[in-house]
């Protein structure tokens, strides 16, 4: 009886020291969170997202923040993976402890994945609208749809991205894409040539024309 008192007694300090670093730990995440989300939405990041179609895309996907709030999310409980790391290591919990160091180390591979993400969705929406005004002036009547289709592979390469980051294999979607691109290219090929066949038709009956005697 007496050992089990003392093994309690000597893990009452170590339990301590594991509450407050979970404590404090979780104050110093709330702030930060607080912190960066204010600076965020002064920077007007969610003015940026809502031109670019972030905003947009996060509204069909039934989320109800906005982009500042969900990074200030994310580094939060980033932070506090670090607080409870550091608090199964005040417990010597080894294995876990592992766990939990691998998932922190997982972390950087996401924020790079939601950065490229954001980043293609961004560049995407700037060449769509390049696109479109292009054609638009050139009269060509499809412009929309033209401008629509440069955004839509834009964003497909940006999420191909996005899971190589996170260390998805991607072959097949690379390889589907490829076959789809090919085809597209075959497809304007194919257009373009039957249109130069017609006005190269066109060019040589004027010429033939041309050397003809004048009555």
């Amino acid at each position: 009886m007496e050992s089990m008192w003392a093994r309690v007694l000597g893990f009452l300090p170590t339990l301590v020291s594991v509450i407050v670093i979970l404590i404090v730990g979780w104050i110093v995440a709330a702030l930060v969170q607080k912190v960066i989300t204010r600076f965020l939405k002064l920077a007007r990041l969610d003015t940026v997202s809502e031109k670019i179609g972030v905003a947009n895309i996060l509204t069909k996907g039934d989320i109800n923040y906005t982009l500042s709030e969900i990074i200030g999310v994310l580094i939060y409980w980033l932070l506090m993976l670090v607080v409870v790391l550091a608090a199964v290591n005040a417990l010597q919990l080894t294995v876990a402890a592992e766990l939990l160091n691998q998932v922190i180390l997982y972390v950087p591979n996401v924020i790079a994945s939601v950065f490229i993400l954001v980043l293609g969705i961004f560049f995407a929406s700037v060449v769509a609208n390049a696109v479109r005004t292009a054609a638009a002036n050139s009269r060509i009547q499809q412009a929309r749809t033209l401008g629509q289709f440069a955004q839509a592979i834009i964003v497909v390469f940006a999420i191909v991205e996005s899971l190589n980051q996170l260390k998805i294999d991607t072959t097949f979607i690379e390889l589907f894409l490829k076959a789809v691109l090919g085809a597209v290219a075959l497809g304007v090929g194919l257009a373009i040539g039957l249109g130069c066949k017609d006005m190269a038709g066109r060019y040589v009956n004027q010429l033939i024309d041309s050397f003809k005697p004048r009555r």
